[in-house]
């Protein structure tokens, strides 16, 4: 067995790529279901998670490494490239020169620095939290998450909310929005007494307007397609809302205008930016398109009086003005601890897995031999039966899965592993147990 991690993120792929490997979970889930894994021509896929969000496309997926060279050369990673290109359908040649491949303990600790904010251009935001548990959600839906994974996501989730809620780097997280408010104010010099744009009333564009807070702008405006999820929004914040059919008269008016939508392509267009900055006789506009796929046609960058500033522009922004290293280390200390924690548990999981499958199984044929013989069963007394079925079974199995979970000395719980093996014929669980994993 082996635990691996495909990337794509804004640390190698530029947004032009990026943009193109956008997946909403709806399309993520039709995928998982209409390319089963663990069957032809995916039978070395076990396991199969898939992450995505603005900024990065992940998966994470348990290999049957058989036929497959078992090196650290990204060769077992093979099955998981063929899914991207043959089930999502992305150009798997175009990613290969930006993919990065974690595998075992180096794609443990890649997602549990991911899930708690360490790998963001934001350091700390809180967004890919939940980005993260959906996708666990979802793959345990379609049927691609089962014992390693499973508990992979959610140790890498505890983690998170562990840097969360003991680490300044949680405290006082910082958000997509605040980094791009800070360099709008960085290049303009001030944000005091202009009239600020905000299209897009998702979370991102909640997170703007609580970034412009204190800024001291004239206005902030905020346009949205549908204009009652906007006036929700704004409510009590003094913000303005306009509607959606009002967008180029907006963009008139504004002297800043930040884009976050999820269109799936652009929504302002060379053309109408070339027509406002006629209306506006000269006077510039400073665009920050947030959007991936981006909402801003990249070509409005050569009308004069206007500048616009994408997520790649972001991050060379952040990287030159990142600070909070104290915080940092104190957050990565903690997904250090977690991650040695997990590593311990992660060597039995499969056996551990094996077994649940195996007791299941027996239980399952006795509760069926027994409705058998007792024929016409009472409906009500069929649904006691198996829920005694179901309660014995976890009771009599509870403390040898404690013991194997907590067990430190690794010859005692090879001796428990053995022994179990033999006396429920283990060997499928047995084989799939892989050694110690390396780890950073």
């Amino acid at each position: 067995m082996r635990v691996l991690c495909l990337s794509i993120t804004h640390h190698t792929t530029p947004l032009s790529l990026r943009e193109c490997l956008s997946l909403s979970p709806q399309q993520i889930e039709e995928v998982l279901e209409r390319h089963p894994i663990r069957s032809a021509p995916f039978e070395a896929i076990r396991e199969l998670t898939v992450l995505s969000s603005c900024n990065r496309l992940e998966l994470y997926a348990v290999i049957n490494p058989m036929g497959y060279p078992d090196d650290r050369s990204g060769n077992a990673g093979q099955p998981v490239i063929e899914y991207l290109d043959k089930a999502f359908g992305l150009p798997a040649r175009e990613m290969s020169p930006y993919l990065q491949y974690f595998s075992d303990g180096q794609a443990v600790e890649h997602l549990f620095k991911v899930t708690a904010g360490l790998d963001s251009i934001a350091v700390g935001e809180t967004q890919i939290l939940g980005q993260v548990s959906r996708a666990l959600e979802n793959s345990l839906k379609a049927g691609g998450a089962h014992h390693v994974l499973s508990s992979l996501f959610r140790s890498a989730i505890h983690a998170g909310k562990r840097v969360h809620s003991e680490t300044e780097v949680g405290r006082h997280p910082t958000s997509i929005s605040h980094l791009a408010v800070q360099l709008a104010r960085h290049r303009l010099g001030t944000l005091a007494g202009r009239r600020v744009l905000i299209v897009g009333a998702g979370k991102m564009g909640t997170y703007a307007i609580h970034a412009l807070q204190g800024e001291g702008v004239q206005a902030i405006i905020l346009v949205n397609r549908t204009f009652e999820h906007a006036a929700h929004l704004a409510e009590g914040t003094g913000v303005v809302v306009a509607n959606y059919d009002s967008l180029a008269d907006e963009l008139t008016l504004a002297d800043v205008v930040f884009t976050s939508t999820a269109a799936p392509g652009p929504i302002i267009h060379q053309a109408m930016v070339a027509e406002v900055m006629r209306a506006r006789q000269g006077k510039p506009l400073f665009l920050v398109d947030l959007a991936v796929p981006r909402n801003v046609e990249a070509e409005v960058k050569s009308i004069r009086g206007v500048t616009l500033v994408d997520m790649d522009d972001l991050q060379a922004f952040v990287s030159t003005n990142q600070d909070g290293q104290p915080e940092i280390n104190q957050a990565q200390a903690i997904v250090d601890e977690e991650v040695s924690e997990y590593m311990k548990m992660l060597r039995i999981i499969p056996f551990i897995g094996e077994l649940h499958r195996k007791i299941e199984l027996i239980r399952q044929r006795e509760l069926e031999k027994t409705m058998r013989n007792l024929k016409q069963v009472d409906p009500q007394i069929g649904e006691q039966l198996e829920l005694f079925s179901r309660s014995l079974v976890q009771k009599i199995i509870h403390e040898p899965t404690m013991h194997l979970r907590t067990e430190s000395d690794e010859e005692t719980l090879n001796d428990y592993v053995d022994t179990l093996a033999r006396l429920f014929d283990l060997s499928e669980g047995k084989e799939a147990i892989p050694e110690p994993m390396e780890g950073k």
